[in-house]
């Protein structure tokens, strides 16, 4: 995802606190630092977007709307390879419930992605 920053994040978020309401405060700039930093040494995109979700869902940066922040920027990592996510709702609540447990590792949101993504443009797993 080229335009994948710090600043593309916050905006994503701040877009769904408008429409879902609750605290769009930033509790941790340096956590989408990191977060940033390490998603774009992943080269494969599905791996890239597992890592991101599980990433934003184990080390929130928000006061509200990780979750949400989570699936959005993940889907917006898919779309710049063509791909498009298929998760539910209850399906998100299930890997971020997982996360927060510790019994859900990125490869296992990788697993799960890959059967949940259909490739509408190209290859590029």
């Amino acid at each position: 995802m080229e335009d994948l920053t710090v600043e593309a994040i916050i905006s994503l978020h701040s877009r769904i606190i408008e429409r879902t309401g609750g605290d769009s405060r930033v509790l941790s700039e340096a956590t989408l630092h990191q977060l940033v930093l390490n998603a774009t040494m992943i080269p494969q995109y599905v791996k890239r977007a597992a890592f991101v979700f599980w990433f934003l869902c184990a080390y929130p940066a928000f006061r509200d709307g990780n979750t949400q922040a989570a699936l959005a920027v993940a889907s917006r990592v898919l779309e710049s390879a063509g791909y498009r996510l298929t998760v539910t709702r209850d399906e998100d609540a299930a890997l971020a419930d997982g996360i927060a447990a510790c019994t859900i590792e990125p490869d296992d949101i990788e697993k799960r992605l890959m059967a949940s993504v259909r490739n509408d443009c190209r290859e590029n797993g």
